[in-house]
């Protein structure tokens, strides 16, 4: 069979869906309306539905009903009436948002009748009843990441998980903590909602000063006890301590909150699990194809009220294939190229550079021929360091003078500044005389702290920061690879400086890449970095925080201006081809908001308008995301695992693609990127798409010897903010390596 996905085909038939129109159409928070009315329709008539928008206007559809005795109803103050009996057209938004709730109801009400599931919305997951496991105080339960998408057809996407519950409730850990450390141990951590339907959700907040029974603050009215007992039942409400608090929860982090009860909350912790059941959630491709293929053998067809469809068993094939490695460029002059299958220089000039020694290799390149960007300047670095430590702090950091010279050709400075951080007289001294003439700084600290981290940041003003932690020092002392911390730490800080350890040179499809992230802490910042297509180059990066609050989406306007300063930026530029852009590839971590789409399509109509870019400029806007349940197997190896490089067209605007060093895995299966094109200006090649997003990941600059999941575009903005979010940063001017 070779290449395949974890998808199926649905074979969908024509579905038809019965429309009601809303008097009035809903306001405010209106999709909590919409929804309200679905289920009260569902409740009525049967079947399965949907909010359906035509135009401006929004409907119930609902598919399969089964016993409508009248045309109207009557949901949460608004007047439903049946309008008309449409076929459901999938290509379209509306139309498969309406089947693909119909087809997860329908498979939820099948899975919890006959099989023993429950279902996680929030995570789109089914998980069995029965416990698989305990570790460290959570119940595990065995798992399958469900989606269903539209590829040019139906398809149905299946991937083992595991899902997590903690043994004791929220409001036991009160009883047992009190309040202050219970905040401090689980506001903003993942917990599990227990109710008739479990939902994953994030703790916002507990309240010190209101019950269960009291009245929720707003935009909520009544009590979240009386809500229990009305649509929860009695069963329910009986495990609520009618005096315990009253928690703030988030479903998917989104902006709006929920009132809950803490016994009802019980932690479920997502990525930051326990490395003890983060190793047990790791499946080798073969075990979670055999999940799959176990899950998929009790689903033969999915009901939809009375209307069925068919689900093939046979997995997808087509559009996949393996892309070639890139050609990676060292050294000043003479430039010499890196390339799979031809004589591997860094290992005895062997003859052949097979892929598991790819990301080796580059390390051993480095240090053959040197960096493909450096330069003379002796640099003048400031050491910081923390009450007695100094002794130790200085010899860490003149081993990393001696790697940052043999891996970047750099000369860092004998040691220029010496300060204990902890001393807040030369603390002031250092930024008062000293920090006017350093380059940049060393930190070394006990272990990794980030508000000491991001305070000598600040005080450096704009100049290069890089740390080391002595407990990951000693870690690697243990496990003997001392070497590997000590040089990552010394490329890092050269990249920071602008040494450039390799290029990808004239390979990629587009003149230039933007890449776009809104993520953070406590607040989330906007931020964009431009890559050359010429040569994988930075070109431009923004430097100062753009709040978004809590959104992870910003508006049209910031996004018109990081796009005019980048393609400014961009024609100013020896790295990009011609004088005047002519081709642009915007990457976004996650998905593009509707706003920022609009600010893609008004921004660059202006510079076309003004001539920054020329009028044949072909753009494309991609959603870059790395937590989809989409795999890639190879069945032509007994492990099933895929190479590097492998990648699927699910169909002309999506491809998911491994950018990680899938031979060198000792367990769990690579996840794909998934990328899917959502704007567009001019015509392009879904395989270019994912072609480039595979060989921006290889420019892991500062860890040679490691791949990175994400092209350099996600990969520099997502760690753009995680700095530009805390509130002592008001500007980075590096890369954040």
């Amino acid at each position: 069979m070779g290449l395949f996905v974890n998808s199926f085909e649905i074979e969908l038939p024509a579905i038809e869906a019965d429309l009601y129109s809303i008097d009035p159409q809903p306001s405010g928070d209106k999709y909590s309306v919409l929804n309200s009315h679905t289920e009260d329709l569902e409740d009525t008539v049967g079947g399965k539905g949907r909010w359906y928008r035509r135009g401006d206007e929004y409907f119930i559809a609902i598919v399969g009903s089964d016993r409508r005795e009248y045309d109207t109803f009557h949901s949460a103050g608004a007047e439903l009436s049946f309008e008309e009996t449409a076929e459901l057209d999938p290509t379209t938004e509306a139309g498969f948002g309406v089947i693909e709730r119909a087809l997860t109801k329908g498979l939820q009400w099948y899975l919890e009748t006959y099989h023993g599931y429950w279902y996680d919305s929030v995570r789109n997951a089914f998980y069995e009843e029965e416990v698989l496991d305990t570790v460290e105080g959570y119940d595990l339960h065995s798992g399958i990441d469900v989606r269903f998408g539209y590829h040019g057809r139906p398809v149905f996407t299946l991937d083992s998980t595991i899902g997590l519950m903690g043994k004791q409730t929220l409001a036991e850990y009160l009883s047992e903590w009190g309040l202050e450390r219970t905040q401090a141990e689980f506001i903003g951590e993942g917990f599990m909602q227990d109710g008739p339907e479990r939902r994953s959700c994030t703790l916002d907040g507990i309240y010190s000063d209101i019950t269960v029974e009291d009245p929720s603050p707003d935009p909520w009215d009544d009590s979240v006890l009386q809500f229990i007992k009305e649509e929860y039942c009695q069963q329910w409400a009986e495990r609520v301590d009618p005096t315990e608090p009253l928690a703030k929860i988030r479903y998917n982090r989104r902006d709006k909150w929920y009132p809950a009860a803490p016994s009802l909350l019980y932690p479920s912790p997502g990525d930051d699990r326990p490395d003890s059941i983060s190793e047990r959630a790791a499946k080798a491709p073969v075990d979670r194809w055999d999940d799959v293929g176990t899950f998929l053998d009790i689903i033969g067809h999915i009901q939809m009220g009375n209307v069925e469809a068919p689900v093939t068993q046979s997995p997808i094939q087509a559009g996949i294939g393996t892309f070639d490695y890139p050609v990676l460029t060292f050294g000043q002059d003479p430039r010499t190229e890196m390339e799979l299958h031809q004589p591997n220089i860094s290992l005895n000039h062997s003859p052949d550079l097979k892929p598991q020694y790819w990301n080796p290799a580059k390390e051993g390149y480095l240090e053959e021929v040197g960096p493909r960007v450096s330069f003379d300047d002796e640099i003048q670095v400031a050491v910081f360091y923390a009450d007695g430590d100094e002794s130790e702090a200085l010899d860490v950091y003149d081993d990393i003078r001696e790697y940052a010279e043999r891996f970047t050709g750099i000369n860092l400075s004998e040691r220029v500044g010496r300060i204990n951080f902890d001393d807040e007289r030369l603390l002031d001294e250092f930024e008062d005389k000293t920090r006017q003439n350093i380059d940049a700084g060393f930190a070394y600290l006990p272990e990794y702290d980030e508000e000491t981290y991001h305070r000598l940041i600040d005080i450096l003003d704009g100049r290069p920061l890089q740390s080391l932690t002595a407990t990951k020092l000693r870690s690697k002392r243990r496990s003997g690879n001392e070497a590997d911390v000590l040089t990552n730490t010394a490329i890092g800080l050269g990249v920071k400086l602008g040494v450039v350890p390799f290029t990808i040179e004239d390979q990629l499809s587009a003149d230039a890449y933007l890449g776009m992230s809104v993520t953070g802490y406590e607040t989330k910042t906007a931020s964009v970095v431009l890559i050359s297509g010429k040569n994988g180059r930075i070109v431009y990066q923004s430097q100062d925080p753009r709040p978004s609050n809590r959104s992870t989406v910003t508006n049209e306007g910031i996004m018109q201006e990081f796009l005019k300063d980048a393609v400014r930026a961009a024609n100013d530029s020896p790295h990009i081809p011609g004088d005047t852009l002519d081709s642009l590839v915007a990457h976004r971590n996650g998905f593009f908001g509707k706003k920022e789409i609009k600010g893609l399509y008004e921004g660059i109509e202006r510079l076309q308008e003004y001539s920054y870019v020329t009028d044949s400029f072909n753009w494309v806007g991609v959603d870059v995301m790395g937590n989809t349940p989409h795999r890639i197997f190879d069945d032509s190896r007994n492990d099933l695992m895929p190479d590097m490089g492998a990648y699927a067209a699910l169909d002309d605007e999506t491809v998911t693609v491994v950018t990680t060093d899938a031979p060198r895995l000792g367990q769990g299966s690579p996840k794909p990127l998934y990328c899917e094109v959502t704007a567009s200006g001019g015509p392009f090649d879904i395989r270019d798409i994912g072609r480039d997003i595979f060989y921006l990941s290889e420019l892991n600059w500062a860890a040679p010897s490691k791949g990175i999941k994400n092209p350099l575009t996600v990969y520099l903005t997502r760690r753009m903010n995680r700095r530009l979010s805390h509130d002592r940063v008001s500007k980075l001017a590096y890369p954040p390596f």
